[in-house]
């Protein structure tokens, strides 16, 4: 769980430092406002002019005393990439590798259906890209509780030019146990590589 605030608030203090790097800096009004404000007016406006910024300051102002439209919640992560899956932004969910990159992130009842494409076919070299899954996924957890309650397995299908290469499953069990340290990443890769097929 702290590892979790840990996460949460680094990732929030990236983005308002970021945000403050591609700020137009025209604007000396809204230096009063919180950071999900500033990171809100980047984001979303910051083609549109201080006039819509001061706008969307104030929508957000409202939404953090307790209106729910706001698709932003109060950590500053985008609910609408996860609304669909309840703790999870598949926004978030990307491997480091230059041979395979995620098409898709769906839900699918009790499971996350994700879609990969891949510029290899060879077994070996493939797992050997794949060596990330385990951060990949901790990173697209938001919330780790419940995401465990509402999804059972996240089930990969790679292809190449089409044609399936290989699909596997990742089951939310082992995703919590490498969160919680009880489960390494090497582990972690070979029960998924067992439910290969």
């Amino acid at each position: 769980m702290e590892r979790r605030k840990i996460l949460l608030g680094s990732g929030a203090a990236l983005t308002t430092a970021l945000a403050g790097c591609t700020g137009s800096g025209s604007n000396d009004d809204d230096s009063d406002d919180d950071n999900d404000d500033t990171e809100s007016i980047t984001d979303d406006d910051s083609e549109n002019g201080t006039e819509n910024s001061e706008n969307e300051g104030t929508e957000n102002e409202t939404s953090e005393n307790g209106d729910e439209s706001d698709p932003e919640d109060s950590d500053g992560t985008d609910e609408t990439a996860s609304t669909d899956i309840p703790g999870f932004d598949g926004s978030k969910l990307s491997l480091e590798s230059d041979e395979v990159s995620i098409a898709s992130v769906e839900r699918a009842d009790s499971a996350v259906d994700v879609v990969a494409t891949s510029e290899i076919t060879d077994y070996q070299k493939l797992y050997a890209e794949l060596e990330t899954l385990a951060e990949a996924h901790e990173s697209a957890i938001v919330d780790t509780e419940a995401f465990a309650d509402a999804i059972d397995a996240v089930d990969w299908v790679v292809d190449h030019d089409a044609k399936r290469v290989v699909s596997f499953s990742v089951k939310t069990d082992w995703l919590v146990d490498y969160q919680n340290g009880d489960l390494s990443a090497e582990a972690f890769l070979e029960n998924v590589k067992s439910t290969a097929e």
